[in-house]
C-alpha cells in the first residue's frame, strides 16, 4: 500500500516537472485552454465518427438479419412471392444515421462539458485561494501562503509570485517592527529621563523658595510641559502604528457598543459641564453586538469627545449616539457639536497625522485624535466620514457587525 502511494506521488511530482518543462508560450492558461479545447474536439469527432459507426453498423446488422430471414423463407416457399425491390428503406438509413449522430452529440456534449467544468473548478480554487490570501494579508496576516510551487500556467505563476510578495513584506514588516522597537527603546528613556531631570530641578528650585514669577521657574514649566507634549506625541504615533499593523485583531471579543457609549459618557459627562458644555446621550435600549477592542473603541470616542470639548465654544451642545442601519448589518455611532466646524477643503487632511486646522491654537491639542480615530475605525473594517452640520461638525463611524 505505502509502496503503491510512494510510486503515485513519484508519477505526480514527475508530471508536475514535465509541466514545468513546457516553452513559455505553452505556460498560459489561455494557450492551455485552447489546447484543451482542440484535444476535446479531436476527441468528440473521434467519439462521434465511433459510436456513429458502432451504432449504424448493429442496426444495419439488424436489418441484414431480417432480410437474409426473409430471403430463406422465401427460397423454402414458406414466404410471400412478391419479391420487394427496396428491401433497405431509405428513411430507415436516414433514422440510423441521425439516431447515431443525436446519440453521439449527447455523449460527446456530456463529456465536453465535465471537461470544461472540471477545468474551471481547478481554475476557480487557485483563483480563490489568492483571493483568501490577499484577503488575510490585507487583516495583517502576512504568514499565509498560496501553497503553490510549480508555474505551469499564469495562475500558477501569480500564485508564486504573491508568496514571494509576502514572504519579502513580511521580511520587511518585520525589519521595520524592530527598527521601531529599537527607536522606542532609545527615545522614550532619555525623554522620560529628560523629564525626570526637569522635574527634580523644579523641586530643588522651589526647595531654594525660587518664586514662581522669576524667568527661570516660567522657563523651567514652558521645559516640562513641552516634555510633556514630546512623550504624549512619541506614545501616540506609536500606538497609531500598532493599530494600523492589525496587531491588535488577536484581541477581538464581542462587545457591545451601547456598554462602551454609556461609559464614555460617564467619563465626559461632568468634563463637558466643567467646560461650560452639555453632553447629550442617545442610544437604543437593545444591545448593538459586534467584534472589536473594547479598549481602543473607548479611546476612539474618547477622542472624538475631546476634540468637540477642545473647539467649541462654551454653551456648546455635544450629542453622542449609536444605533443600527436598517438597510445593511451595520452598527455606527455619532459625535455631533455644533462648534465652529471643519471647513470642507480640509476635511480629507484633518486625518493626517500631526495635522491642524488653526496651527496659531495653543490649546495642547497634538493633531493625532482624528488619525487615531481613522486607524481604530479601520483596524474594525469600519469607515469614519466628516459632516458639516452648519454650525457645528458630525463625525459618524460606522462597523460591520
Amino acid at each position: 500500500m505505502i509502496a503503491k502511494f510512494s510510486a503515485s506521488v513519484r508519477q505526480y511530482l514527475s508530471f508536475r516537472r514535465l509541466l514545468d518543462a513546457l516553452p513559455k508560450w505553452m505556460k498560459t492558461s489561455a494557450t492551455q485552454q485552447g489546447l484543451m479545447f482542440g484535444a476535446v474536439s479531436l476527441l468528440s469527432l473521434f467519439l462521434m465518427a465511433a459510436v456513429t459507426f458502432v451504432y449504424v453498423e448493429h442496426e444495419l446488422s439488424d436489418q441484414n438479419s431480417e432480410i437474409v430471414k426473409e430471403s430463406r423463407a422465401l427460397i423454402e416457399g414458406h414466404g410471400q412471392r412478391k419479391v420487394d425491390d427496396d428491401p433497405i428503406e431509405d428513411d430507415e438509413i436516414l433514422a440510423v444515421l441521425t439516431s447515431g449522430f443525436i446519440l453521439a452529440g449527447v455523449l460527446v456534449s456530456l463529456l465536453t462539458a465535465v471537461l470544461v467544468v472540471a477545468m474551471g473548478r481547478i481554475s476557480q480554487k487557485r483563483i480563490n485561494r489568492i483571493e483568501r490570501v490577499l484577503n488575510a494579508a490585507a487583516d495583517g496576516d502576512l504568514s499565509v501562503r498560496t501553497g503553490e510551487r510549480y508555474t505551469h500556467n499564469d495562475l500558477a505563476r501569480i500564485s508564486v509570485s504573491v508568496d514571494e510578495m509576502l514572504s519579502r513584506l513580511e521580511g520587511s514588516v518585520a525589519a521595520m517592527s524592530d527598527i521601531s522597537s529599537n527607536i522606542a527603546h532609545e527615545l522614550k528613556t532619555p525623554i522620560t529621563r529628560l523629564r525626570h531631570n526637569l522635574l527634580t530641578l523644579r523641586e530643588e528650585a522651589e526647595t531654594l523658595k525660587v518664586t514662581e514669577q522669576a524667568p527661570f521657574m516660567q522657563e523651567l514649566d514652558h521645559a516640562l510641559a513641552d516634555s510633556q507634549r514630546l512623550a504624549s506625541i512619541f506614545d501616540a504615533l506609536l500606538r497609531i502604528s500598532q493599530i494600523e499593523s492589525g496587531a491588535r485583531r488577536s484581541r477581538f471579543s464581542q462587545i457591545d457598543l451601547v456598554h462602551i457609549i454609556d461609559t464614555v459618557a460617564e467619563i465626559y459627562g461632568d468634563v463637558a459641564e466643567d467646560a461650560g458644555m452639555s453632553l447629550v446621550v442617545e442610544k437604543p435600549m437593545q444591545p448593538l453586538l459586534f467584534q472589536g477592542d473594547r479598549e481602543l473603541l473607548i479611546q476612539q470616542v474618547a477622542n472624538l469627545i475631546e476634540n468637540a470639548l477642545r473647539y467649541c465654544p462654551d454653551g456648546s451642545q455635544i450629542s453622542l449616539s449609536c444605533g443600527q442601519a436598517r438597510e445593511s448589518n451595520q452598527v455606527w455611532l455619532k459625535v455631533e457639536d455644533n462648534g465652529p466646524g471643519i471647513p470642507d477643503a480640509e476635511k480629507e487632511r484633518v486625518f493626517e497625522r500631526l495635522y491642524r486646522v488653526d496651527k496659531s491654537r495653543t490649546d495642547g491639542g497634538l493633531g493625532l485624535g482624528l488619525s487615531l480615530a481613522k486607524a481604530v475605525a479601520g483596524l474594525h473594517h469600519g469607515v469614519i466620514t466628516l459632516t458639516d452640520r452648519k454650525p457645528g461638525l458630525g463625525v459618524m463611524v460606522t462597523f460591520p457587525r
